[in-house]
């Protein structure tokens, strides 16, 4: 459901808009579970605004509220303050090489409460084109150039973005394990989110990215598994290997002896496949590319600094799969890695 309160800065319509979601018709009516923020105010938190205490009240009510964690980063104690309710989730913003977002809002060094939960995407995140508000027209924003795109796309930067990549994850994990808490959702998220390192190797504290970098799938991965009554999910080990990769430094194409590749068996019958490979060493920067049968790029995954990448492919089809790791900036790198299939059963 989409509530409007405002455009742009003008939003006089918020606390209405809580209102209006929690009436019991409504939220009764269409199941209301979360409530996604992408907008935001600067100062400390205070529990008694109204804001806050409208998001104490849908916390009272079982719904999940999730707020943008703020524009204003680098500096520390940049928080949105509605988001730094304990009643809300806190969403920080990161690119698509998993490396945090400088604008992104950051909360204080040592403070147990004031933080972001949670990274997720939110640079240049295409979406569809508002047609409606009183300032689309000056958008002329387009993710390729194309003057017929423009009226329908445009591309955007912000922890707004990052908000809905985390609000609908956590719509999948509630609709397989309906009986979720936002605390058991922020355990999940500690418990599945991507370390994340800066550019010197040194892994981000909580402050700046809360638990770290969202792992989608992993996430709803573990709901299901805290719901045994609604969904049983068998877990089938495939391959386990130890790969070396040469050095390699790459400009835009790497040599062609800085990879490794390993098979993969893929039986019939999987709702899932799960590849991963670790080699420890934030300074080095390995990429995972996963193959088809018929020699397609099936899934990749290319974070900046980290010590580990993973894909999951849905519903693989049965044959002989490929696992290729390339280096992209690294020394002699020996890796770990690991394959799996998953079947997901619904109970009756």
């Amino acid at each position: 459901m989409g509530v409007g309160a405002g455009d742009a800065l003008f939003i006089l319509y918020a606390l209405q808009g809580f209102d209006f979601l929690l009436r019991p018709e409504i939220r009764e009516r269409y199941n209301l579970r979360i409530i996604s923020n992408s907008w935001g105010s600067s100062g400390r938190f205070a529990p008694y605004h109204p804001i806050s205490l409208a998001t104490k009240r849908a916390y009272d009510l079982g719904i999940v509220v999730v707020f943008a964690a703020g524009n204003s980063g680098p500096n520390p104690d940049t928080l949105n303050p509605y988001s730094a309710s304990p009643c809300a989730i806190s969403v920080a913003a990161g690119d698509k090489s998993g490396n945090l977002a400088r604008f992104s809002s950051r909360g204080i060094p040592g403070d147990p409460f004031h933080h972001p939960d949670i990274t997720a995407p939110g640079v240049n995140i295409v979406a569809a084109r508002a047609s409606t508000c009183s300032l689309c027209a000056l958008d002329t924003r387009t993710p390729t150039g194309d003057p017929q795109n423009a009226l329908f796309y445009t591309t955007m930067s912000g922890t707004s973005m990052a908000t809905p990549h985390v609000s609908g994850t956590i719509a999948l994990m509630l609709e397989a394990n309906p009986g979720l808490t936002l605390e058991d959702i922020l355990a999940i998220f500690q418990d599945t989110a991507r370390k994340m390192y800066d550019q010197d190797g040194r892994e981000m504290d909580l402050w700046e990215v809360g638990y770290g970098y969202l792992d989608a799938y992993a996430a709803v991965q573990e709901a299901v598994r805290r719901n045994p009554s609604r969904f049983v999910l068998e877990t089938i080990p495939l391959e386990t290997w130890t790969g070396t990769v040469q050095p390699a430094v790459c400009l835009i194409d790497c040599v062609v002896n800085a990879r490794h590749e390993k098979e993969i068996q893929v039986p019939s019958g999987l709702s899932a496949l799960r590849v991963r490979v670790s080699w420890g060493n934030p300074l080095y920067d390995l990429d995972l590319y996963v193959y088809d049968p018929d020699g397609n790029l099936a899934a990749s995954s290319t974070q900046g600094v980290s010590v580990s990448e993973e894909v999951a492919v849905p519903n693989p089809r049965p044959g002989t799969w490929k696992a290729e790791v390339r280096g992209y900036l690294n020394l002699t790198t020996t890796y770990q890695g690991q394959a799996e299939g998953e079947r997901l059963n619904r109970r009756p």
